[in-house]
């Protein structure tokens, strides 16, 4: 029986995975789950479940009890197991955040990062092999954990959800970044372009997806939108229908683990304005970059592109989820290359 480990997957882009994971494997093999006791809406038919509680101890003792029940793990939280299994093990490495710092980071969150770096370099030998996205996810991986441990690029995403709409007409003086408000994400700063744009009499369109957990940056948008700004805010919502109306997407964000919202974007057929950043140009042909530190240089792009039709984007990631799942089945090697 194969187990997947998703001790420490309850929301986010990692749910996301851990959904198509799920429904790809269901009725190809038996498995197990071993689910995080926050997750209360995952479908988990076809598999055994086991819940535990998120926590070291927890975790260990799970193995101790029922690691010899398994014929191949796969650890999706970025966590190789407690212990030393008999039996194939890879770990799904998907945190850029563990790896490297980025401006404006508070330092609890840089040291519970540096803790938890700690921590899975502290038990790298306990896996055969690290699954990562993406080129840029190996270098910053390598850069923790030296020569030694397997590193293999196989990237899968979630797939686009309703209300994609290919070949609807699309509006140029539109921009969208969906993407929830967490500091990395850099909302501060591309709303502070959008302050620059409307002080030079430009109202280009800027959908937004930040929910209530984010207050702070809700009252900017606000304050905006009062001074005149076209900002709309989804609020939760799926992305497929805001890309099929924006032209472009612009994302700023200083940090990504894979960038799945530029490959989303570049399906919908958007042109990507992008950060200049490593994860930007590993995933995606953007149709140009920007500084994302630099509010005026985000407005000055803006300001050339609103209005005028742009090729859409590229990805240059392939979707390897077909690999994964051989590999779960009966160990077929991974075709993406091992460092």
């Amino acid at each position: 029986m194969i187990l997947i480990d998703a001790t420490y997957i309850n929301v986010g882009g990692g749910m996301g995975l851990l959904r198509r994971l799920i429904n790809e494997l269901r009725g190809q093999a038996e498995f197990a789950l071993l689910r995080d006791t926050r997750v209360t809406d995952l479908d988990t038919a076809g598999c055994q479940v086991y819940d535990a509680v998120p926590s070291l101890s927890a975790r260990r003792r799970f193995y101790r009890k029922h690691g010899a029940d398994f014929t191949r793990v796969l650890c999706f939280g970025n966590v190789p197991p407690p212990v030393r299994l008999p039996v194939p093990t890879a770990t799904y490495f998907h945190n850029l955040l563990f790896c490297e710092n980025y401006a404006g980071e508070g330092w609890q969150e840089h040291w519970m990062m540096a803790l938890k770096m700690a921590y899975v370099r502290f038990r790298a030998a306990n896996t055969d092999v690290f699954l990562v996205q993406s080129t840029n996810m190996v270098t910053a991986l390598r850069s923790k954990l030296g020569a030694g441990p397997k590193i293999s690029v196989v990237p899968f995403f979630a797939k686009p959800g309703p209300g994609l709409v290919l070949g609807k007409p699309k509006q140029w003086d539109q921009f969208a970044y969906v993407s929830e408000a967490h500091s990395h994400k850099n909302h501060r700063r591309l709303l502070a372009a959008w302050r620059i744009l409307l002080d030079q009499g430009l109202r280009p369109g800027l959908h937004l997806t930040v929910t209530t957990a984010y207050p702070a940056v809700l009252a900017e948008i606000a304050a905006l939108q009062a001074a005149g700004a076209v900002i709309i805010n989804h609020g939760y919502a799926a992305s497929a229908p805001i890309y099929a109306q924006c032209g472009y997407q612009i994302y700023p964000s200083l940090l990504e683990s894979f960038g799945l919202g530029l490959i989303e974007a570049a399906d919908a057929q958007c042109a990507v304005l992008a950060a200049d950043r490593p994860y930007a140009r590993a995933v995606v042909a953007a149709h140009a970059v920007f500084d994302p530190l630099a509010p005026s240089a985000i407005a000055d792009l803006v300001a050339r592109c609103a209005g005028q039709q742009a090729p859409a984007s590229v990805s240059k990631v392939q979707d390897e989820m077909a690999g994964l799942l051989a590999w779960l089945r009966d160990g077929t090697p991974f075709k993406g290359e091992q460092a």
